[in-house]
Protein backbone atom coordinates (compact mmCIF):
# COMPACT_ATOMS: atom_id res chain seq x y z
CA UNK A 1 0.00 0.00 0.00
CA UNK A 2 1.60 3.68 -0.92
CA UNK A 3 1.55 5.87 2.12
CA UNK A 4 0.70 9.47 0.65
CA UNK A 5 1.20 10.85 3.98
CA UNK A 6 4.60 12.49 3.08
CA UNK A 7 3.24 13.90 0.18
CA UNK A 8 0.94 16.60 1.33
CA UNK A 9 -2.45 17.77 -0.75
CA UNK A 10 -2.13 21.13 -2.70
CA UNK A 11 -5.04 22.21 -4.50
CA UNK A 12 -5.26 22.99 -8.31
CA UNK A 13 -4.49 27.09 -8.31
CA UNK A 14 -1.30 25.81 -6.19
CA UNK A 15 -0.19 22.97 -8.70
CA UNK A 16 -0.84 25.40 -11.29
CA UNK A 17 1.58 28.28 -9.94
CA UNK A 18 4.47 25.75 -9.52
CA UNK A 19 4.09 24.62 -13.12
CA UNK A 20 4.33 27.92 -14.10
CA UNK A 21 7.28 28.93 -12.34
CA UNK A 22 9.06 25.97 -12.94
CA UNK A 23 8.17 26.65 -16.60
CA UNK A 24 9.36 30.08 -16.70
CA UNK A 25 12.39 29.30 -14.30
CA UNK A 26 13.45 26.70 -17.52
CA UNK A 27 12.82 29.70 -19.66
CA UNK A 28 14.96 31.78 -17.75
CA UNK A 29 17.65 29.31 -17.29
CA UNK A 30 17.80 28.80 -21.59
CA UNK A 31 18.01 32.09 -22.32
CA UNK A 32 21.19 32.63 -19.92
CA UNK A 33 22.32 30.04 -21.88
CA UNK A 34 21.96 31.05 -24.89
CA UNK A 35 23.22 34.54 -24.23
CA UNK A 36 26.55 32.75 -22.87
CA UNK A 37 26.94 30.83 -25.68
CA UNK A 38 26.50 33.99 -27.84
CA UNK A 39 28.48 36.26 -25.75
CA UNK A 40 31.94 35.57 -27.42
CA UNK A 41 30.23 36.30 -30.64
CA UNK A 42 29.06 38.89 -29.70
CA UNK A 43 32.28 40.53 -28.21
CA UNK A 44 34.03 39.93 -31.48
CA UNK A 45 31.02 41.36 -33.54
CA UNK A 46 31.42 44.25 -31.68
CA UNK A 47 35.11 44.68 -31.56
CA UNK A 48 34.72 43.94 -35.56
CA UNK A 49 31.96 46.89 -35.92
CA UNK A 50 34.66 49.68 -33.78
CA UNK A 51 37.35 48.67 -35.99
CA UNK A 52 35.44 49.38 -39.13
CA UNK A 53 34.00 52.51 -37.61
CA UNK A 54 35.48 55.92 -39.36
CA UNK A 55 33.64 58.21 -36.75
CA UNK A 56 35.42 56.31 -33.87
CA UNK A 57 38.89 56.18 -35.78
CA UNK A 58 38.45 60.19 -36.59
CA UNK A 59 37.53 61.10 -32.99
CA UNK A 60 40.41 58.77 -31.51
CA UNK A 61 42.77 61.00 -33.68
CA UNK A 62 42.05 64.12 -32.88
CA UNK A 63 42.00 62.80 -28.91
CA UNK A 64 45.73 61.78 -29.38
CA UNK A 65 46.41 64.85 -31.20
CA UNK A 66 44.92 66.76 -28.34
CA UNK A 67 47.37 68.10 -25.41
CA UNK A 68 44.54 68.74 -23.13
CA UNK A 69 45.25 67.24 -20.23
CA UNK A 70 43.22 67.59 -16.09
CA UNK A 71 44.86 69.66 -13.77
CA UNK A 72 47.97 68.40 -11.51
CA UNK A 73 46.26 69.53 -8.57
CA UNK A 74 42.80 67.57 -9.30
CA UNK A 75 44.62 64.70 -10.38
CA UNK A 76 46.94 64.79 -7.11
CA UNK A 77 43.42 65.15 -5.27
CA UNK A 78 41.91 61.80 -6.95
CA UNK A 79 45.62 60.08 -6.26
CA UNK A 80 46.28 59.75 -10.00
CA UNK A 81 48.88 62.00 -10.25
CA UNK A 82 51.52 59.11 -9.90
CA UNK A 83 50.44 57.67 -12.89
CA UNK A 84 49.98 60.24 -14.99
CA UNK A 85 52.95 63.00 -14.46
CA UNK A 86 54.57 64.60 -17.38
Amino acid sequence: MTDYQSDPLVSRDVSIRRAEQDKLKTHQQKEMDNRRVSAPQSAWNQSVAATTDDYMKNALTQVRKSDVTLPDTLTRFHGTYGYSKK
